[in-house]
Order: structure tokens, then C-alpha cells, then sequence
């Protein structure tokens, strides 16, 4: 079970990175893919050890959970920002143009990047049962 959860990960996170442009997140997003396979790494390696070595693969399994949490918090927050840098660039060329036709693509545009920032949010806040409903 976890062994397909991980590979689900992995693959996820491979496909962001795969998309991704920006360099500041692209680093975060390979540090949390290499936390990722340490976990799936540490889970395979609990899985097939011998009673006596399990605490201290446990210990080890512990640690990189957390790491990984962390590195997943990271790309969230670097995410996050990017959207408001995002927001705040389009608000700034909508505040000089002119033309009505051009203010109104800009006004959808605008829109368009606030629902992603906000369904950014709500995707982190949420329960996993209620992840596979928002991103839908």
C-alpha cells in the first residue's frame, strides 16, 4: 500500500518539476523529490530488515518523514509567493493600460490567478479525502 503511495508521490512530483520554470522552485521541488525517495528508500528497507535492525530504521524512517514534510512546506511557500508576484504584476500592468480590450483580458487574467492562488490555499489546508474533490 505505502509502496504505491510513494510511487505516487515520486511521480507527482517529478511531473511538477518536469513543468516548472522557475529555478528557485525547481530547487525546492528536487530537494523534495530526493526526500521523497529516501522515504520510499527507508519504507523498503524497514520493510525487508531483520527484527533487531528495525528500531533504528524506524528512527531513521522519523526523521525523513520530517524532512520531507518540511521540504514540502517549502515548495508550498515558494509557490505561494510566486502567485503574488504573479497577482501583484498583472494588478501593475492593469494599472497602466489604457486600451478597454486589453484591461479586460488583464481583468481575467487577474481573476484567473487569484482562484489558482486560492485554490492553492485551500488544497494545503485540506484533509486528504477532500484533495482528490479540489483538484478535480
Amino acid at each position: 500500500m505505502t509502496k504505491k503511495l510513494d510511487a505516487k508521490k515520486i511521480a507527482a512530483i517529478k511531473a511538477k518539476l518536469a513543468n516548472v520554470k522557475n529555478p528557485e522552485k525547481k530547487a525546492a521541488l528536487k530537494a523534495q523529490l530526493k526526500a521523497a525517495k529516501k522515504v520510499a528508500e527507508l519504507r523498503k528497507a524497514l520493510f525487508k530488515a531483520p527484527h533487531a535492525k528495525k528500531a533504528a530504521i524506524k528512527a531513521k524512517l522519523e526523521a525523513a518523514k520530517a524532512k520531507l514534510t518540511r521540504k514540502s512546506a517549502a515548495v508550498f511557500r515558494i509557490s505561494k509567493r510566486l502567485d503574488a508576484k504573479k497577482i501583484s504584476a498583472i494588478q501593475s500592468k492593469l494599472a497602466k493600460v489604457k486600451n478597454p480590450e486589453v484591461k479586460a483580458a488583464l481583468k481575467a487574467q487577474l481573476q484567473a490567478a487569484k482562484l489558482v492562488a486560492e485554490l492553492r490555499k485551500q488544497l494545503r489546508a485540506a484533509q486528504s479525502g477532500q484533495k482528490a474533490d479540489l483538484k478535480a
